[in-house]
């Protein structure tokens, strides 16, 4: 038996014990169609991840406690992505400019909302789902500022992209900037990654304090000069502290 007909297998035990809430080895082999030992191995594998349990009672297996503990994580990340949706149409509205929430991943800000004042005519990029640069942009600045040591370490050997001149592509720069986003609670991207465009962000933390994803506020530099950076971070700051009901 191959490792993907193995794989196909043992989600398929899943499914029929999602429908049928219980089954024997026998159920399920016939099912399957294949041997008892055949169905035997796939169940005691996927009981030793928890994704199974076999009932003492009548010796017939069920859906495991692992299966709950990913259920949970994923409606934990939708509750997140709805909520934060929720909070990007608030900003957008508040500011008059193109909002943003974005997760890290690795030395990138992954977008998991945005939303856009109604009053304007322009329609910027959709950025929900894509990596972003974090050297160049406000969010990824927040998101890495927050990071370990590791992804620190990281990024000093990280050949750092160049989008526009004013992108920083040197590490020491770049993590030199860090330690004052961490300092001040803010980042911005001056042109960094867009010509013609600034950002500001600030981090949305949990109920212990740690940073679970970074809110920006995008525009025209016209719209968002860069003498009102700090004005609109600790506006930004307060209108996130207000909204921001994501929880851990």
């Amino acid at each position: 038996m191959s490792g993907n007909q193995s794989v196909d297998r043992a989600l398929s035990i899943l499914w029929i014990l999602n429908g049928a809430q219980r089954a024997t080895v026998t159920e399920i082999a016939r099912e399957l169609d294949v041997h008892k030992s055949t169905a035997s191995r796939l169940l005691i594998a996927l009981e030793r991840q928890a994704l199974v349990a076999r009932r003492p009672a009548d010796l017939a297996y069920e859906l495991g406690q692992g299966i709950l503990q990913l259920a949970g994580s994923v409606n934990s990340q939708n509750d997140l992505t709805k909520s934060a949706q929720i909070l990007v149409e608030t900003v957008a509205q508040h500011f008059k400019l193109t909002a943003n929430v974005a997760i890290r991943d690795e030395i990138y800000a992954v977008n998991i909302a945005q939303s856009a004042p109604t009053e304007r005519f322009f329609t910027p990029r959709q950025y929900v789902g894509r990596r972003t640069p974090g050297h160049a942009t406000s969010s990824g600045k927040v998101l890495l500022a927050a990071a370990d040591d590791q992804v620190r370490a990281q990024l000093q050997t990280t050949s750092l992209e160049r989008f526009t001149q004013w992108t920083i592509t040197d590490q020491q720069q770049l993590l030199d900037e860090l330690d004052a986003v961490k300092r001040q609670g803010w980042a911005t991207s001056n042109n960094e990654w867009d010509a013609d465009m600034t950002a500001v962000a600030v981090p949305l933390r949990g109920l212990s304090g740690q940073v679970l994803a970074a809110v920006t506020i995008t525009g025209f530099t016209h719209d968002l000069p860069t003498e009102a950076f700090a004005e609109r971070a600790a506006e930004l700051t307060t209108v996130v502290q207000r909204y921001g009901r994501l929880l851990e």
